[in-house]
């Protein structure tokens, strides 16, 4: 009898000696290299989003030294700063232009009407945030607004053409600026959470979870999908005005790309009641990273096919190569757009009929969660990327194969999505144990069926 409560108190100690051991590995756990890839990060994500800009606007293709050499280099290097230093520093109006831009949709995710959406349980095992989720509404009076601007003369959409690498260097001066207080913000108010020690990689990575103003306006939402989404979609619009100055009609290849934007960015703020349970606003820290992703990573290097038509003399592809590309992007949006629908509805109702006729089919785990293993869901593991990357792919293919410039986004989104496709599925295997290997026994491809 003694015996038998020895081991069972050796057994609990253990068990509590092993959650404790994988906390602290979580809480320190380093992701992207480190602190050595969080430096890489600071310089090289900047030195990209110029670097596209002068392909794109200067060379209408890749730019590279003319001479493999030490003095070829060189002056490569100091052609590429030149560039930035001429055209691409911060001006007044491109300041009072960005941060009016910033606090005009922050304003419209305050007053405009919305639904109010629960976000995932925190590490607290009770707490739920509360989202106000109005991001249609506020894309369509941002829409209302910005045509309203252009029709009168007061801004026309061509002079984000214009304006574009000021612009941008402006967004990557604000997103720094904001990463800094918010950090500032999360150790004044002993809100930090995974700190690792490093400045580099904890400023990189973020301190905070939610930094929040208020009970509904939380910054990394905002952040994540309403300026730089909608900016995005402009900046394409912008151009295909500017090309329309310039040459008195817009190019087929200018207008797909025109309507493949907007449709991508009306699909985010149509399912942004989705987005509290995304990955990026369950785990991922407010840190540089995303910040400076979402403010210029984003709107500044997902529209360079549309910046490398502006800088190319128009072409017009064949009628039949513009509709395969147009097929394959309905086929990659309804994937894309589709899966995500059944997987939401499946959340909230588990009897819902999957396509109107299908009773879903799910694995139940030991933790009580529900793995949905039929519809979209039955074919990979994770079908919403598969359209996601076809979509992407669309962007360049529509440029046709001029310059490898336009496919930067596609290789970009590609490896992005396999990457985290990956740390799904370790993060899985830890959360489910054997069941996630029955899951993956039931649905073995993880993004391509029969390929990958």
């Amino acid at each position: 009898m003694v015996q038998t409560r020895s081991s069972s108190r050796a057994r609990v100690a253990a068990e509590m000696a092993t959650a404790k051991k994988q906390k602290a590995e979580e809480e320190t756990a380093m992701e992207f290299g480190g602190p050595l890839g969080a430096a890489i990060g600071f310089i090289a994500l900047p030195v990209m989003v110029y670097y596209l800009w002068i392909c794109a606007r200067f060379y209408h293709g890749l730019a590279y030294p003319q001479e493999l050499s030490i003095e070829g280099f060189k002056l490569f290097g100091r052609t590429m700063v030149d560039h930035v230093l001429d055209d691409g520093l911060p001006t007044v109006r491109t300041t009072v232009l960005y941060v009016g831009w910033v606090f005009f949709q922050a304003i419209l995710a305050v007053v405009c009407p919305g639904k109010i959406v629960k976000g995932a349980v925190l590490s607290d095992g009770k707490t739920q945030l509360d989202y106000l989720c109005n991001g249609l509404c506020t894309w369509w009076i941002t829409l209302a607004t910005v045509l309203s601007l252009h029709l009168t003369g007061y801004f026309r959409l061509s002079e984000l053409a214009d304006c574009y690498a000021p612009l941008m260097t402006t967004a990557s001066v604000f997103a720094t600026v904001l990463s800094v207080l918010c950090w500032t913000s999360a150790h004044m108010n002993g809100r930090t959470e995974r700190m690792t020690g490093n400045l580099v990689y904890d400023f990189f990575m973020g301190a905070e979870l939610n930094p929040r103003l208020g009970k509904l306006f939380d910054i990394k939402m905002f952040v994540e999908i309403r300026p730089g989404i909608k900016l995005w979609f402009l900046l394409t619009a912008g151009f295909a005005m500017k090309q329309y100055e310039l040459h008195g009609a817009v190019s087929s290849p200018m207008l797909c790309l025109c309507l493949f934007h907007f449709v991508y960015a009306n699909s985010c703020f149509k399912g942004e009641e989705c987005i509290p349970r995304s990955m990026d606003i369950i785990y991922e820290k407010f840190g540089w990273m995303l910040c400076w992703a979402n403010l210029v990573w984003v709107p500044f290097t997902y529209c360079v096919p549309s910046l490398y038509l502006l800088h190319t003399a128009p072409f017009e592809p064949s009628l039949w190569y513009t509709g395969a590309v147009l097929a394959i992007y309905a086929l990659g949006y309804w994937i894309f757009d589709d899966a995500n629908a059944q997987k939401d509805l499946f959340r909230l109702d588990p009897n819902y009929l999957i396509w109107g006729r299908e009773k879903p089919k799910f694995l139940q785990t030991k933790r009580g969660t529900k793995l949905l293993i039929s519809g979209f869901w039955g074919v990979s593991r994770h079908i919403n990327y598969l359209g996601d990357i076809l979509q992407a792919w669309c962007f360049g293919l529509v440029c046709t194969f001029g310059s490898v410039i336009p496919y930067f986004y596609a290789v970009y989104l590609t490896a992005l999505l396999i990457h985290r496709e990956r740390r799904d599925n370790y993060d899985c295997q830890r959360k489910y144990g054997d069941d996630w290997e029955k899951y993956c026994k039931l649905v073995p491809a993880r993004i391509v069926p029969f390929l990958y």
